[in-house]
């Protein structure tokens, strides 16, 4: 292997990052892991502790589980504490049901660096949260919370935090300045997929937080912001290796919802993108 550094990087998707997950698993059955920083944005970072737990098909499970489950999932309770998207109910249940590995997270990112990213919401930067036993859940349920959708704060560190993808949707940038010359990028949308607009997820968070105007301005213009970070990876000045993973066409699951039926297809793609990617790429490229 050479001396690069190589770099992961999970983009969010909410349901879609199943997709994600089915790459990730082709890469652990083939016991694929010469990644040096590994960053994972919102869903795209729970789907990457799964791996780095070394756990086949356990994001895979858990989103089948709770896709179907109205203690996570429910329009009624929208306009409750908990919000549409439950996410302190999904901790627990991930606990219970599908915990992760810390003791393996621990071995495989021992000398390694690690970071799960969350926005603060008193001024729109991103945060990049370092993931350790006591506290690992709490970084992916800030990582995840959406406004009006999980009634979205989670505190660390004494900031209140909300989803990544808001202030660093792809953060290839930031691997780069964690001193990564070569980038492997999980995309849950095709190749050069980029937000038309201004979509009714930044309509309805802007609106949420429109007492805030810095931050309110962040949702408004997030399909630009979005859309610039799309740009720095199809166009790649750096003159560094930059390796995106996507489906070829739009997935069936949406981010904020899916059925199990579709939730598998997509898994599927993923997984025969992450064994395409080994057999075409990986085994004919010895650096890795």
């Amino acid at each position: 292997m050479s001396q690069d550094k190589i770099a992961l990087v999970i983009e969010g998707g909410g349901f879609k990052s199943v997709f994600s997950a089915g790459v990730l698993d082709a890469f652990l059955v083939n016991n694929f892991n010469p990644f040096h920083i590994y960053i994972g944005v919102s869903s795209g970072a729970m789907s990457l502790s799964y791996y780095l737990s070394n756990q086949y098909k356990a994001y895979f499970n858990l989103s089948n589980q709770v896709c179907v489950n109205d203690q996570f999932l429910s329009y009624k309770h929208a306009l409750s504490e908990e919000g549409y998207m439950n996410l302190k109910y999904l901790t627990s249940y991930a606990i219970k049901n599908n915990p992760l590995d810390l003791v393996q997270i621990k071995s495989v990112i021992k000398n390694k660096y690690f970071s799960v990213v969350a926005t603060n919401t008193d001024n729109g930067e991103a945060v990049f949260l370092d993931p350790i036993k006591h506290n690992i859940y709490k970084c992916l349920r800030a990582t995840s919370s959406l406004p009006f959708f999980t009634k979205g704060l989670c505190k660390i560190n004494g900031l209140n935090l909300m989803d990544g993808a808001w202030s660093d949707p792809i953060p290839v940038r930031s691997a780069i300045k964690q001193g990564a010359n070569r980038v492997v990028v999980i995309r849950p949308h095709p190749f050069g997929y980029k937000l038309d607009g201004l979509n009714y997820l930044g309509l309805i968070a802007g609106y949420w937080w429109r007492n805030n105007p810095e931050i309110s301005n962040k949702f408004f213009e997030e399909y630009d912001h979005y859309n610039k970070a799309v740009d720095f990876l199809t166009q790649n000045d750096t003159g560094l290796e930059i390796i995106q993973i996507c489906p070829k066409k739009i997935l069936k699951s949406s981010v904020l919802g899916t059925v199990q039926k579709d939730l598998l297809e997509d898994y599927c793609c993923g997984l025969e993108k992450g064994l395409d990617f080994i057999n075409n790429y990986v085994n004919h490229n010895h650096d890795f």
